[in-house]
């Protein structure tokens, strides 16, 4: 009973406390009116005015706030498009810059090859060096060498002119021993074959280049290392080439004296055949195949001047040419048949083995009697070239052009006699040498030549 006598006076009192707040909230209102109206009542007329201009100032501000927005808004859409233009730079700028470190790396790993290539070179500067200093000091024992071979020549030399003696082939002055009977000496080398046709020509020639002889001597001497007294010196060869005194005063010497000589003569001539052989070289190594194209070369520019005209002369040089090729040629295969069959092969008998350096030997004496009869026509053809090309009919330029050809065919032509000679004189020697040194020098049984060379 209670419990409801509560609830009936809150709900009593409940609508009470609701008036109560109306109350006051209209009372409220009231006064804020009322407030309101005596503060615009109160207000001076001329603060009226103040409320237009405070109105347009209205209107202005908000006429810059829109402005600012607008500018805002369009600083704002600057803004994106400087930011996506510098992230287009910026991805420019990192496409260069990763361009930039490929190159860095590439340029690295060159440096790292040329440091790697240095590096090498240094190594093969330092292998060449030592090469050079091996090869300096086996010069200088090659020089010690031909030095020691050199004073061995001299001595050798010197005995000659000392003593003089004929032993396998080397031939020097007047001895002075017992001399020799010319009929015990024609019996002695009663074997000796001496064409008695061709000799006089021989000894013309022979007699007529005996001012050349020197000069050849001379680079026979030094090609194949003797001293220029080593060859027949030319006062002894006029009395060689004289048949009526040939063997009149001919001195020899003592049996001892020419055992100790031939020995000492052998052994220089086994130093001496360490070189290369002459035999072993071809046309082209000996220069005479070069000088036979040049001259071809030549006679092809010397045929311009004279097109309408073919000259006798020119036809000569040409048969002269042929001559020189075949010589050549000929030279050539007596090398390639040296060099296949080589005279020193071990494997053959004595016998054989002298028997085939002998043939060899005539071989070359026939070459070089050739030879000899090719310089004499070339003496001819020389005389007859002058005379036939520089006429009156040719103007100033031709002549010149002519003269300049005659004196390289000319020199070619000398070039190639010259060249011939020495390849023969060489061959000729090793091969003497080598049956000198074997002890089986028999070449004056075969052949006797009245030539420097054939000794």
């Amino acid at each position: 009973m209670a419990a409801d006598a509560i609830a009936v006076a809150e709900e009593e009192l409940k609508p009470s406390r609701s008036d109560e707040e109306d109350e006051r909230a209209a009372l409220f209102s009231s006064y804020i009116g009322l407030s309101f109206a005596l503060f615009l009542g109160l207000l001076p007329k001329s603060s009226a005015a103040y409320v237009s201009s405070l109105q347009s100032r209205n209107r202005i501000l908000a006429m810059k706030l829109f402005e600012a927005e607008d500018q805002l808004r369009q600083l704002r859409s600057r803004r994106k498009e400087d930011a996506k233009a510098n992230a287009r730079v910026t991805e420019i700028y990192a496409g260069h810059r990763t361009r930039w470190q490929q190159e860095e790396k590439r340029l690295l790993q060159r440096i790292d090859a040329a440091d790697e290539g240095a590096a090498s070179l240094r190594a093969r500067i330092k292998e060449m060096e030592r090469g050079e200093a091996e090869l300096r000091a086996a010069v200088e024992r090659l020089e010690k060498e031909v030095a020691e071979r050199d004073e061995m020549l001299d001595f050798m030399a010197r005995k000659v002119e000392g003593d003089g003696f004929s032993e396998k082939g080397v031939m020097g002055g007047d001895g002075g021993l017992d001399p020799m009977d010319h009929g015990e000496l024609d019996r002695e080398f009663s074997g000796v074959r001496v064409s008695g046709a061709l000799e006089p020509v021989l000894e013309e020639r022979f007699l007529a280049r005996n001012g050349e002889f020197e000069g050849t001597a001379d680079l026979f001497a030094h090609q194949n290392n003797y001293v220029k007294e080593f060859l027949m010196p030319p006062v002894d060869m006029k009395l060689w080439m004289d048949r009526s005194a040939r063997w009149q005063d001919m001195q020899y010497d003592s049996l001892e004296s020419t055992h100790n000589m031939k020995h000492l003569v052998a052994r220089s001539l086994e130093i001496d055949f360490r070189r290369e052989s002459p035999w072993k070289v071809d046309g082209e190594s000996s220069g005479v195949s070069s000088k036979l194209k040049l001259l071809e070369q030549e006679l092809v520019n010397l045929e311009k001047p004279g097109k309408e005209d073919p000259s006798k002369i020119l036809s000569l040089m040409r048969k002269q040419s042929k001559r020189y090729q075949s010589l050549a040629g000929k030279i050539d295969d007596l090398c390639r048949k040296m060099r296949l069959n080589d005279p020193c092969d071990p494997t053959l008998s004595p016998e054989f083995r002298t028997q085939r350096q002998t043939e060899f030997l005539l071989e070359a004496f026939r070459l070089q009697h050739a030879a000899s009869e090719t310089r004499q026509k070339l003496s001819t053809l020389q005389a007859e070239a002058t005379k036939s090309y520089l006429g009156d009919d040719l103007t100033a330029k031709d002549k010149l052009h002519t003269r300049r050809s005659l004196d390289s065919i000319r020199n070619n032509f000398k070039e190639i006699q010259r060249n011939s000679e020495i390849w023969l004189a060489r061959i000729m020697g090793d091969l003497e040498g080598i049956l000198a040194r074997d002890g089986a020098s028999r070449v004056r049984d075969y052949y006797s030549s009245p030539f420097p060379f054939g000794r």
